[in-house]
């Protein structure tokens, strides 16, 4: 997770709160580069101060499967459309 701020041409700055998600180990540099990445790609700012506020390892324990998980189709097709939590 980190903050962000970020000046803008009419409002002064812009300040949030954004998570950014890897799948490996990062260092704080490498992190800072890729909520800058994120910033750009999501928001289209550019010039953005940012600060990480916490790095966290995340994992999902599967507690209990239901029938209907068996409507998922567990292979992708070319036209299908990516996941996102963004």
């Amino acid at each position: 997770m980190y903050q962000y701020s970020c000046p803008t041409n009419w409002y002064g700055v812009y300040n949030g709160l954004r998570n950014v998600y890897t799948a490996k180990e990062l260092s704080d540099e490498d992190a800072v580069s890729l909520a800058k990445d994120d910033l750009k790609k999501s928001l289209g700012h550019r010039d953005c101060a940012v600060s990480l506020l916490v790095k966290y390892k995340l994992s999902i324990e599967s507690v209990k499967t239901y029938p209907s998980i068996t409507k998922i189709p567990f292979s992708e097709s070319k036209n299908s459309k990516k996941i996102s939590l963004d």
